[in-house]
């Protein structure tokens, strides 16, 4: 992971806002974060573990005390850090939890944590991954990072004072975290694969068994011998209720038979009786087919003489249709005739009109001339108008140019007298500027000194709690003391009665050496039992009640500087408002008030002086303008009025050529239109007559055409007429009808004739079929009678009945072999199951119990998997904590053998010490020596991870404090070794007081600290 930037505001003792560019650092820096105590340098680290977690590198601060007690109440807390990794790029941003002043009716309210992370493209582009809520980015920030919390405390920041947790984690909790880091789950997954699909393959094996157990026991059997006895036993059963049943069948089959053939028998007779009644019914119709047979000769006969009739009917109705169509003729023609004659009159008459043309073609070409002349005309009189116009203009405007100079000239007076007044109000607004800052400057001490007494009412209470937990823990701390020399003394008195009880005679005292033993010392009555564990767990108590009544001293000692630091400084204020401290904020605020409304009506005098000066030049620059423009008028004026009297002696010269009729340009226009459209009219009704006299004629032609082509028609029509009747006589005559109405009453279309030889031929078919069918059946039933079936039908039920026994009985036996039979097949075919689940759990449960660390090496898979790269870790740290410890340490695994004695052994870490030649465990080290060692562990880390390409990346370190418990040449050898770490790409951030490291690292940030909070500075060295 990469920082790029960190933005805190009113973060720690920040209470502004500051911002952190690791640009300016350059790529992967090795810099020192420096500043006094209590400046606010580790909180730089609690502002980037927040940022990322929602919490800081000190797992025990709470949210709420994050907060800047120096901010301003309405800045709001919030934290945002740009990073990358693994070449994607993020932006998280946080507010914590905190009160700030509600938006209405006063007081405070809470405002609650949220979150937002952004993805940023190559682009700029920002995509957006969590919105609001805070758990989401949490889970967000882990996935991304692949690390939790306590896991990126322990291995990418090296917080103050807990450096030595990564060293001294238990072997569980290292196991976790070389997962994470080394992304070893894998090998824990596939432990549980394995131990899961024994399981399986065990539960496979015992419900084998049990389904076997199952299938017996639903048999009534006990075991494979009984199973295969009771199917032999089955198997003889079924051959004899088989041979039953085929006998039932025959004897069944025989009087089925026997029914079967009476049943037909009566049949026959029965559709005897059926086809008798139906020829009987059918016989009944045969005068009503015979009343058909005559009708039907009738309407065939009428339809042989039928087209005769309708040729004759069809010349009828022709003749009678021309004779329409010819009366109707001579009436158009009539018409026509009319027509053309009117048409002829219409021409005549029109024609004598027409001769007045030429003479208004005449006046035309007149009234054109005067259109030529009133051009020029018109040109003129345009002239004399634009003329008289210009000049009158420019009169008016020297009128009103005079009126505007004089209003402008009262104006101008008016505005001078304003400008005098306001210059004076204005020469006030330094003095009254001078009197507000000053008022602002003693409000804001004021303020503060109201603020410092509320602030050290606060101290002075937290110093009286601090005297009650002192006073308790030193009680606290007397009462464990006191015990602890109870049972110290009871141990020596135990201690010398046990070495009294262990003397023999004439044998020398181990304590003085002498043989005689005068007064041994014994256990008094009221002992009590108190052995060494007991003695050093009093020991330890006191130990840490000391430690608890040394923490509550000095929290009262600081709650007693804080109270005496806050009465000085209300001091130091008290003394820089002198008068002013006895007044009340209110009066202060007050007179504020009134100074600040004067300066504003003040400020507001200088912006009309200001537009008053600004008017006053506009309206002398208009003054300047309207002068020049009167003088050009009075240039204007004469030349104009010499133009206009020129203009108006042409027009009188013009005005004599034209008539005045048409010296208006609209009156000629129009006599010439009236002209014009008097010779069209004539044109027009000339043309349109002739056109109607021709068409009166065209039409005229036509009629009479027509009327001679349909009186030839008729004619001829006529004469078929009288040759069809001739015709249509004969046949009539020839044919067996009496009269014309009879031939009609006998006509039946072709439909209707085909329907009723229809209903005559089906009627003769039936009755043929009715006959031969009778005949039939009577030979069949010659010589026979009409059987009895109750009896027939009893034999029947009885074979059947018989028979269903058999079957039942057959069909019994045959599901109880079947049953047996399949009973065994399952309970084969389940052992041949088992035996494959019993062979694989040979394989399967063996690796199971070896990678969970049940086999003969007691370590699982993981483990010894992270035993190893555990190993290449300290090959890489030991050497570095071998030169740092000037040849004394070395890390290593501790104790191998416990590794195969105990499934969560392997992990532990121990010290080679090279000096005394023995291993001990890392715990012994002093503080100094366990930050070489912590220090070299956590690169070691950093560095084989990196190696390794695994999916978590440490290329970022940060180091609170530890430097100080080093001797010289251990701090160079420490400098040297991260100066050769961070030249492989490492970015390493380094917090210290020492004065060594400020001199050798040219990359710092200064966290400088004030009475208001402290404040971040980039800087260098050099």
């Amino acid at each position: 992971m990469k920082l790029h930037t960190l933005d805190l505001t009113a973060f720690g003792p920040f209470a502004g806002s500051e911002r952190i560019d690791f640009a300016e650092l350059g790529d992967n820096p090795l810099f020192l974060i420096d500043g006094p105590t209590g400046a606010g340098k580790s909180s730089i680290l609690h502002a980037v573990c927040y940022a990322l977690y929602g919490e800081t590198t000190d797992a025990e601060r709470k949210e709420q005390g994050i907060r800047c007690d120096h901010a301003d109440p309405n800045r709001l807390t919030e934290i945002t850090l740009e990073f990358s990794i693994r070449g994607q790029r993020y932006r998280i941003h946080r507010v914590p939890t905190q009160m700030r002043p509600a938006k209405r009716g006063g007081g405070e309210t809470e405002q609650k944590a949220t979150a937002h992370l952004m993805r940023i493209a190559a682009d700029g582009t920002e995509q957006t991954l969590v919105s609001k809520k805070k758990t989401e980015a949490d889970a967000a920030i882990k996935q991304i990072l692949g690390l939790s919390a306590d896991q990126f405390r322990q291995v990418m920041v090296l917080p103050q004072g807990k450096f030595r947790e990564l060293l001294l984690a238990k072997s569980d909790d290292r196991q976790e975290i070389l997962s994470t880091l080394f992304q070893t789950e894998i090998y824990k997954r596939i432990e549980q694969l394995l131990k899961d699909r024994a399981g399986d393959i065990e539960r496979q094996n015992k419900a084998f068994e049990e389904r076997k157990t199952e299938a017996l026991a639903e048999l009534h059997l006990a075991d494979s011998d009984e199973l295969t006895t009771a199917i032999d036993q089955a198997a003889a059963v079924l051959a004899e209720r088989a041979e039953q049943k085929t006998q039932a069948d025959a004897f069944k089959r025989s009087e089925e038979q026997k029914l079967k053939a009476a049943m037909d028998l009566l049949k026959r007779f029965d559709e005897q009786s059926a086809k008798q009644q139906q020829l009987k019914v059918h016989q009944e119709r045969k005068a009503e087919i015979d009343a058909a047979r005559g009708q039907l000769h009738r309407a065939e006969k009428a339809a042989a003489i039928a087209p005769e009739w309708k040729t004759l009917e069809s010349l009828n109705q022709q003749i009678d249709r021309t004779t329409a169509e010819k009366t109707g003729a001579e009436t158009a023609r009539l018409q026509a005739t009319q027509e053309a004659k009117a048409a002829a009159e219409k021409l005549t008459a029109v024609t004598e009109a027409y001769a007045q043309r030429d003479a208004l073609k005449t006046e035309e070409t007149r009234l054109a001339g005067y259109q030529k002349i009133l051009a020029g005309y018109e040109t003129l009189k345009a002239e004399v108008n634009k003329a008289a116009t210009l000049h009158g203009q420019a009169l008016s405007r020297a009128s009103a140019l005079d009126q505007q100079v004089r209003a402008l000239d009262d104006r101008l007076n008016t505005q001078r007298k304003q400008i005098e007044l306001l210059t004076g109000t204005v020469a006030q607004k330094a003095a009254c500027t001078e009197q507000l800052m000053a008022a602002e400057r003693q409000l804001e001490k004021r303020i503060k000194l109201e603020a410092a007494g509320d602030t050290l009412s606060q101290y002075k209470e937290a110093a009286r709690q601090a005297q009650s937990g002192f006073e308790q823990a030193d009680n606290v701390y007397r009462q464990a003391q006191k015990e602890s020399d109870r049972l110290e003394m009871f141990w020596y008195a135990n201690q010398a009665a046990l070495l009294a009880q262990k003397l023999e005679e004439n044998h020398p005292c181990p304590v003085c050496g002498s043989e005689d033993h005068p007064q041994p010392a014994v256990l008094p009555d009221n002992t009590v039992a108190v052995d060494q564990d007991a003695l050093e767990q009093a020991r330890r108590i006191v130990s840490a009640r000391l430690n608890e009544r040394y923490r509550a001293e000095q929290q009262l000692a600081e709650c007693k500087s804080a109270v005496q630091n806050q009465q000085q400084l209300m001091q130091e204020i008290a003394a820089e408002l002198g008068e002013d401290a006895a007044h009340t904020v209110e009066g202060l605020t007050s007179e504020h008030h009134k100074l600040k409304q004067q300066l504003a009506h003040i400020s507001a005098r200088e912006q009309q002086l200001e537009a008053a000066k600004n008017r006053l030049k506009g309206d002398e620059e208009q003054r300047f303008t309207l002068d020049n423009q009167r003088a050009q008028l009075n240039r204007d004026i004469p030349s104009l009025s010499a133009v206009k009297a020129t203009a108006e002696s042409r027009l009188a010269a013009a005005e004599t050529e034209l008539p005045e009729t048409y010296r208006s340009l609209e009156s000629l226009e129009r006599a010439i239109t009236e002209t014009r459209h008097s010779i069209a009219r004539l044109e027009s009704a000339y043309q349109a007559a002739q056109a109607a006299q021709a068409a009166a004629k065209n039409r005229e032609v036509a009629a009479e055409s027509t009327l001679q082509s349909l009186s030839k028609q008729l004619e001829e029509l006529q004469a078929r007429q009288r040759a069809q009747v001739s015709t249509w006589q004969s046949a009539l005559s020839a044919s067996e009808f009496a009269d014309q109405d009879d031939f009609h009453n006998s006509m039946m279309d072709a439909g209707a004739r085909d329907a009723l030889w229809a209903t005559i031929s089906q009627y003769d078919e039936t009755l043929q079929s009715l006959h031969s069918q009778l005949e039939l059946i009577a030979k069949q039933l010659e010589g026979q009678q009409a059987p009895e079936l109750t009896s027939l039908e009893e034999n029947c039920k009885i074979a059947d009945a018989a028979y269903q026994d058999a079957e039942r009985l057959w069909s019994e036996a045959q599901q109880q072999k079947g049953l047996l039979e399949r009973a065994l097949e399952k309970i084969r075919s389940l052992a041949a199951k088992q035996q494959a689940v019993k062979a694989q759990y040979e394989v399967v449960g063996k690796m199971a119990k070896a990678a969970s660390g049940r086999g003969e090496v007691r370590v699982s898979l993981e483990r010894f998997v992270l035993g190893n790269l555990l190993d290449s870790v300290l090959g890489v740290a030991s050497p570095r904590l071998y030169a740092m410890s000037k040849g004394q340490y070395k890390l290593v695994r501790q104790n191998e053998a416990d590794q195969k004695r105990n499934v969560t052994a392997g992990l532990d870490l121990a010290i080679d010490d090279a000096y005394s030649g023995k291993t001990r465990p890392v715990a012994t080290l002093s503080g100094g020596e366990s930050f070489m060692a912590s220090l070299s562990l956590a690169l070691a880390l950093s560095e084989v991870v990196q190696q390794r390409s695994g999916g978590i990346q440490l290329d970022t370190l940060f180091i609170d404090e530890g430097f100080g418990s080093l001797d010289q040449e251990s701090l160079q050898l420490a400098i040297d070794m991260l100066v050769e770490l961070q030249s492989t790409g490492r970015t390493i951030g380094i917090i210290s007081h020492v004065s060594e490291l400020k001199e050798q690292m040219p990359l710092r940030i200064d966290v400088r600290n004030g009475r208001e909070g402290s404040t971040i500075v980039m800087a260098a060295n050099g």
